[in-house]
């Protein structure tokens, strides 16, 4: 991988506020210094899948990825709870050069548990047919690749003893499922329904990256109680805060994009309404 962008470092600032939670925007790291040690109960998130570099067939396991995600995952792991849960949605993604994977996120995922500090509980696989795209020219000119249609998200935790209770999430299987398995399909809930995505005549492409409510109010459901605090670094339009709102439980979320946090702050604000 090839650098894109230098890391931003934009002050943290208010966005918006509830009863329950703050909505931020700012550099993730410098968000996660503003919370308390050991304050949360889970952390739930999805990072930019190649982090502020361009994908590249040389590079396929892009350590530079890993050296960029570690500032996050050290203050994730302070701000957790002892016994609270990382939930993270980490792809693999196509190289920009050549019709091969890139495996970042493995290698992430194996640089952390390397540490000795983390364990993987479960990955989940979030069927999702928007997903990374194949190019047009590999899908359906030349006909040598398949599109994406399924993301991982990868459950850790400090412990293997986490406080988790499956019968909470059964509603969200269908007929794809089993009662309680890791494939995981994802309708719009009714907060996702409630909310204006966007400013009519001001289509956004940071809407192409948008997951459901239902996704974090899956595993907010599955790990936490009420009132207990979730926090997102990586916020994007706010379904977390969204998902957190809905279901009682306090929260913290921010991004570093003034496009994504004002389309946040109005889908919590109708949400309210």
């Amino acid at each position: 991988m090839t650098p894109r962008t230098t890391a931003d470092t934009a002050p943290v600032r208010v966005v918006t506020s509830t009863g329950h939670g703050t909505l931020s925007q700012g550099d993730a790291v410098a968000f996660l210094r503003t919370l308390p040690d050991a304050a949360a109960r889970l952390v739930v998130t999805s990072p930019w899948f190649t982090g502020p570099y361009r994908a590249s067939s040389a590079d396929p396991t892009s350590p530079g990825f890993v050296t960029w995600l570690d500032p996050f995952l050290t203050e994730i792991a302070r701000v957790l709870r002892p016994d609270g849960s990382l939930v993270m949605e980490l792809g693999c993604t196509w190289a920009k050069d050549a019709p091969v994977r890139t495996v970042q996120n493995f290698a992430a995922v194996n640089s952390l548990l390397g540490q000795g500090d983390w364990h993987l509980l479960q990955e989940f696989y979030w069927y999702n047919p928007d997903s990374l795209q194949t190019r047009e020219e590999w899908r359906t000119h030349h006909r040598v690749r398949l599109d994406d249609c399924v993301s991982m998200w990868f459950w850790l935790s400090r412990t293997p003893d986490v406080p988790v209770d499956a019968r909470q999430v059964r509603g969200f299987q269908n007929h794809l499922t089993r009662p309680f398995g890791n494939f995981l399909t994802m309708g719009d809930s009714p907060a996702d329904g409630s909310c204006p995505d966007e400013i009519p005549g001001e289509p956004s492409p940071v809407l192409a990256d948008r997951f459901p409510v239902a996704l974090p109010e899956y595993f907010i459901r599955l790990l936490t109680r009420e009132g207990e605090l979730v926090v997102d670094p990586f916020a994007g339009t706010g379904s977390t805060a969204l998902a957190a709102e809905a279901t009682g439980r306090t929260w913290a979320c921010n991004d570093v994009s003034d496009e994504a946090t004002g389309i946040a702050e109005r889908r919590i604000d109708a949400l309210r309404r």
